[in-house]
């Protein structure tokens, strides 16, 4: 008897999924500027939507000191994804520089932003 291999773990995400379906996905690194690193982030984050089935995300930025605007766009076409899918977006713990970009960009007004998880966790 074979047994089938378990699914791989997202190299560049660390996420867990609580008693009431809310993901919280952490990144792996503190610097999302590449764009190889964004589009294997990007994919990632597509799998758990579209294969795993999970639609209601948290997206925690503990830890994460500097995102590209190519990120931020992934960020735009995952709550695009997800809206899609009936499912809900929100991001958390962003550093003052990180949100000073999401308000200056007026993304503020796109995505729901919580100071930390549990804020974001009541919002659903």
């Amino acid at each position: 008897m074979t047994q089938e291999p378990a699914p791989a773990q997202p190299q560049h995400l660390q996420y867990r999924t609580n008693a009431f379906g809310v993901t919280v996905v952490g990144f792996s690194t503190a610097y999302l500027q590449s764009e190889v690193e964004i589009n294997k982030v990007a994919a990632e984050l597509v799998d758990l939507v579209e294969k795993k089935g999970l639609t209601k995300l948290i997206l925690t930025f503990q830890g994460v000191r500097f995102v590209s605007s190519s990120m931020l766009a992934q960020l735009v076409r995952l709550h695009k994804l997800l809206a899609k899918a009936g499912g809900k977006l929100r991001i958390c713990c962003l550093s003052p520089t990180m949100m000073e970009v999401i308000h200056t960009s007026q993304l503020d007004k796109l995505l729901d932003v919580a100071a930390d998880e549990t804020a974001a966790l009541h919002k659903f």
